[in-house]
């Protein structure tokens, strides 16, 4: 009896190996010798996303852990671009050439490189151990930031945890503070990864999410905008309003360069582009609130910074285009293009170049 269950799991897991079912990307400790998160180094990975296998990308992690074409190598003055963020910038789903970090390292190659710091789930919080790292490794010409939606809240340990990120926690005596949490990779997860079927059922298929999926259906829609809970209680504003500023805060002391070399570039609410409806659904969402306030704070506080919205409906009303895939809410290669383009034509980049 057992035998009949098992024997098509293994048949499964046999066919499934001839397949491009994602790959598992193991991440190294976060310790106080490896103070953020990231891959292995020197790996390459399959992305792949669909049943059907709809979305499929190969790639590279290179020789610090991050998903990128190329190696880095430390610099002691006068770095590379550095660009910093979570999903958006690992972008496991698009070629690398296709990214904003490989269409910015063809422009200024060779007088400059281009370095991407990106992992999936990172956050404002993140952002800055990131800027410390890049500080202290490779002494950057200039940073890019790419923010998103659900960038605000999940800086904060009270709506989001993980081992191996940072997180902003509140202090009897100073605010917030920053906070790793550390990771040990963990012997059992190894195992299961090794398994074709479990990575095809929990990466490719997505089964995490399947829950969400059916309460979406049949019990009380929750609505989305950005990539997070469109709803905006007064409690969750105000404490993601207090993690921006404690980001501002931080920011100059982790970066050690001059405000004029950092540029924020800040995701658009997609769903107002394409139904041209000014907003009606989208304007006074958490993202709609949350993005008006980080743009203001940056710009009150001397940053440069683009707001990817009206790029995109610019492109949009031009040619139809849609900026994310059909099944993940992920910028696809055009959405890369126009934040790329529009990162090329900024004073940041373009006084990078004059130098």
């Amino acid at each position: 009896m057992v035998g009949a269950s098992v024997l098509p799991l293994l048949f499964m897991e046999v066919v499934l190996h001839w397949f491009p079912v994602s790959t598992s990307t193991a991440a190294m400790a976060v310790n106080d010798q490896n103070t953020i998160l990231r891959y292995l180094p020197d790996q390459s990975y399959v992305f792949s996303k669909g049943w059907q296998f709809e979305i499929v990308n190969t790639g590279r992690i290179n020789n610090y852990g991050f998903v990128n074409e190329q190696d880095y190598t430390a610099h002691a003055v006068d770095g590379p671009v550095v660009v910093i963020g979570d999903s958006y910038v690992e972008a496991m789903m698009v070629s690398y050439e296709q990214t904003v970090q490989g269409r910015l390292s063809r422009f200024l190659t060779p007088d400059r490189l281009v370095y991407s710091l990106g992992i999936s789930g990172a956050q404002l919080a993140d952002y800055l151990a990131f800027a410390q790292f890049a500080w202290d490794e490779f002494h950057p010409c200039a940073m890019v930031f790419i923010v998103v939606g659900n960038d605000f809240d999940e800086s904060l340990a009270k709506y989001s945890t993980g081992p191996g990120y940072h997180f902003e926690r509140a202090s009897t005596t100073s605010g917030l503070r920053l906070v790793r949490t550390d990771y040990r990779p963990s012997l059992l997860k190894s195992i299961v990864r090794s398994s074709a079927l479990a990575r095809y059922l929990w990466k490719t298929v997505g089964i995490g999410g399947i829950p969400d999926a059916v309460s979406q259906k049949f019990g009380t829609p929750e609505r989305y905008v950005g990539n997070t809970q469109a709803s905006a209680s007064q409690e969750r504003l105000e404490d993601s309003r207090r993690a921006v500023d404690q980001f501002f805060h931080e920011l100059p002391q982790r970066t050690n360069i001059p405000k004029s070399r950092i540029l924020f570039v800040v995701d658009g609410i997609r769903p107002q582009v394409y139904t041209m409806s000014a907003g009606t659904h989208e304007t006074g969402s958490y993202f709609d609130l949350m993005r008006q306030y980080f743009l203001a704070e940056a710009s009150s506080r001397g940053y440069e910074t683009i707001d990817m919205q009206p790029h995109f409906l610019a492109r949009h009303l031009r040619d139809g285009a849609r900026f994310e895939f059909r099944i993940d809410g992920h910028w696809n290669g055009l959405g890369h293009q126009e934040a790329a383009e529009a990162i090329i034509s900024s004073r940041t980049i373009q006084a990078v170049i004059s130098r």
